[in-house]
């Protein structure tokens, strides 16, 4: 297996359209890394760079430490699972595996090794006889996946392939890849706008919007230090809540005002805010709805930030019950419990952990400091 190195790289059409503008990315030899971001950010398009399926406008890709800018994508030792894949239903699973080392002129003796050595890693080898079109659920997609690594590529490209699925059947497939790719260690760069699939998925995500890299670090990196305010909603289920908040100075300290309410921020964040010069200036804050609280203890607990609100209507998921609380002329959404619910109309106090509040400029939505 091997590394990927991304220096610059860009596509750019005869129309002046940008599909992927200076993108510079390292993937670590056995890296899991998922290109991550809305439909049209230019990620498929970067896939079929690295395959060689899409000519390089400026930059430089390079595989294993080769540089591949001129190299045909049969010559990158690179193999590639589109959205659309498929079985050849004419064939059994052992023929499905030995295909691309058939169209490559691989021998008879090697051909078989490769597919019974493959078929045992992913524990399909008992379906070796079996025709395609009997194999289900994830028994075939590790058919698909065992065709692609059979051949022993350097990078196994992957572009949304679970898009097609639904509930159960791709649940099973995402633990299912991350399994493989744990027991494989192959270099993957996998492709997809769902933000809990990426977060599942990789041991690293680089995140883009119009063909620009937004940011990229491990999963956690990416939730705890988004470094702008769309990383940051991207990567929220229920959505954030995002407040125009003007900041003031108290005491050599930062506070927050929103509507009539005042809060404080942590200690790292108020220090960030004071020497940045913003106090009596607007930003953005941002907080995932887990993070505010009505439960008397946090009320305690964090009684310098309370806001006073009207409850408005409370929906359920798998995630648990939220509600929708009105302050002035804002709205923000938190997470309650469901027993004892809180009803439309009343009046409560929520208490925000300052610890959670994320904070951005007004102007340039960087995430500050």
């Amino acid at each position: 297996m091997a590394g990927l190195l991304l220096k610059n790289v860009a596509k750019l059409y005869p129309n002046g359209g940008v599909g992927v503008k200076d993108f510079s990315l390292e993937i670590g030899d056995g890296e899991f890394t998922v290109l991550v971001g809305p439909a049209g950010s230019g990620k498929s398009t970067l896939l079929r760079m690295i395959g060689g399926l899409e000519d390089i406008s400026l930059g430089d890709i390079y595989i294993g430490g080769v540089r591949v800018n001129d190299l045909e994508p049969r010559e990158r030792n690179v193999a590639m699972i589109f959205r659309n894949y498929m079985l050849y239903p004419q064939m059994t699973v052992y023929e499905n595996l030995a295909f691309g080392l058939k169209l490559t002129g691989c021998g008879k003796n090697e051909m078989h090794q490769r597919v019974t050595e493959t078929a045992e890693l992913l524990e399909i080898g008992h379906l070796l006889e079996t025709p395609s079109e009997q194999v289900t659920g994830i028994d075939r997609y590790k058919v698909v996946v065992g065709r692609a690594l059979a051949r022993r590529p350097q990078v196994l490209l992957m572009d949304d392939p679970m898009i097609r699925l639904d509930g159960q059947l791709r649940r099973e497939m995402r633990q299912g890849l991350a399994d493989l790719h744990h027991r494989l260690g192959v270099t993957v760069v996998y492709v997809t706008e769902d933000a809990s699939e990426a977060m599942l998925l990789g041991t690293r995500l680089a995140v883009i919007r119009d063909g620009v890299l937004e940011q990229t670090g491990t999963p956690e990196e990416i939730i705890r230090k988004p470094q702008n305010r769309f990383v940051a909603e991207y990567f929220s289920c229920p959505p954030m809540n995002v407040l125009a908040v003007e900041v003031e100075e108290k005491d050599g300290k930062a506070v927050l005002k929103a509507a009539e309410n005042r809060g404080v921020f942590s200690e790292e964040n108020s220090r960030i805010l004071i020497d940045g010069g913003y106090a009596g200036k607007e930003i953005i804050i941002a907080i995932r709805p887990e993070d505010i609280h009505v439960e008397a203890e946090c009320v305690k607990k964090w009684g310098d930030n309370l806001i006073h609100a009207c409850a408005e209507a409370c929906e359920a998921d798998a995630q648990g019950a939220y509600m929708t609380f009105q302050i002035g002329d804002e709205s923000l959404r938190a997470k309650v419990p469901e027993e004892g619910k809180i009803h439309p109309g009343d009046q409560v106090t929520l208490a925000v952990d300052p610890s959670k509040v994320y904070i951005f400029d007004k102007d340039t939505q960087k995430a500050i400091g």
